[in-house]
C-alpha cells in the first residue's frame, strides 16, 4: 500500500502535475490524520473495555466480601446483645438478697457480659482497590462514597470496641477480682484450668456495692454505643450489597 502511494507521487511530480500532487499530498495527509484518530478511537474504546471489564470483576468481589461481613455483623450484634441481656439481669439483682442471688447462675450470668469482641471483618477487596488505585474506576459510581463511609465507620466501630475492652480491662474485672471466682466463672467456657474453686467467695457483697452498679451501668452504656455502631453498619453493607449485585450490573 505504501508503495502504491509512493508511484503516484513519483508520477505527479514527474508530469509536472503539482497542483494535482498537492491535492493528492493532502487527501493523503487526511487519510493519514483519519486513521491516526481511528487508532485512537480504538484504543480508547479497548481501554475503555478493560476498565469496565475489572470494574464489575471488582464490583463481584465486593459484594462477595460484604456478603460474608453481614454475617459477621449479624452473629457480633447477637454477641452484643447477649451481653446486654445478662448485664441487665446483673443490674437488677444490685441489692437483692442472698436466698434471691442464690436462685440465679451469677458465674454464667458474668460470662456472658464479657463477650468476646473480634469482628474479623473481610476487606481484602477493599483495600486492594484502594491500595491499587482503582477508585478511579468508580468515579461515576455510588460506591465510591459508600467505601468511604465504610471505611469512616470501620475507625469508629474500632474506637468503641477498644473503649469497652479498656473499660472492662482496667475497671470493672480488677474491681471483681475481691468478690468472685474468675475459675468457676471460666467454666463456663471449658477451659481446662477451670471448675469449682476450693475458696468459695461470697458474692453477696458484691451485689450490696453501689459501685458494682456503676461500673455494669457504664458498661451497658458502652455496649449501646457497639450496636448502634453496629447497626449503622448493616445499614450500609445492605446498601453496598445491592449496588454491587451483579446481577443488576447485566
Amino acid at each position: 500500500m505504501i508503495k502504491f502511494f509512493r508511484k503516484i507521487r513519483q508520477r505527479l511530480l514527474t508530469e509536472n502535475k503539482f497542483s494535482r500532487y498537492l491535492l493528492y499530498a493532502s487527501g493523503e495527509i487526511i487519510l493519514v490524520v483519519i486513521g491516526i484518530l481511528i487508532a485512537l478511537q480504538i484504543n480508547t474504546w479497548n481501554h475503555e473495555r478493560l476498565n469496565e471489564k475489572e470494574k464489575k470483576e471488582l464490583l463481584a468481589k465486593l459484594h462477595s466480601e460484604f456478603k460474608a461481613n453481614k454475617k459477621e455483623l449479624i452473629n457480633n450484634r447477637i454477641r452484643e446483645n447477649s451481653a446486654i441481656s445478662s448485664s441487665v439481669v446483673l443490674m437488677n439483682l444490685i441489692g437483692a438478697s442472698e436466698k434471691e442471688l442464690l436462685q440465679h447462675n451469677l458465674d454464667s450470668l458474668l460470662f456472658e457480659s464479657f463477650p468476646s469482641n473480634e469482628l474479623a471483618f473481610s476487606n481484602n477487596a477493599v483495600n486492594n482497590i484502594i491500595q491499587n488505585g482503582r477508585l478511579n474506576l468508580f468515579e461515576n459510581s455510588s460506591i465510591n462514597e459508600l467505601l468511604n463511609q465504610w471505611n469512616s465507620l470501620e475507625e469508629i466501630r474500632k474506637v468503641r470496641i477498644e473503649k469497652l475492652d479498656s473499660w472492662n480491662n482496667e475497671q470493672l474485672l480488677p474491681y471483681l477480682l475481691d468478690y468472685i471466682s474468675f475459675k468457676e466463672m471460666d467454666s463456663n467456657a471449658g477451659y481446662m484450668w477451670t471448675g469449682k474453686s476450693k475458696v468459695k467467695p461470697n458474692y453477696y457483697p458484691l451485689f450490696q456495692s453501689i459501685k458494682f452498679e456503676n461500673l455494669l451501668d457504664n458498661s451497658l452504656w458502652l455496649h449501646q454505643n457497639i450496636i448502634d455502631r453496629l447497626y449503622e453498619a448493616e445499614k450500609l453493607v445492605d446498601e453496598i450489597i445491592k449496588t454491587t449485585n451483579p446481577e443488576k450490573l447485566e
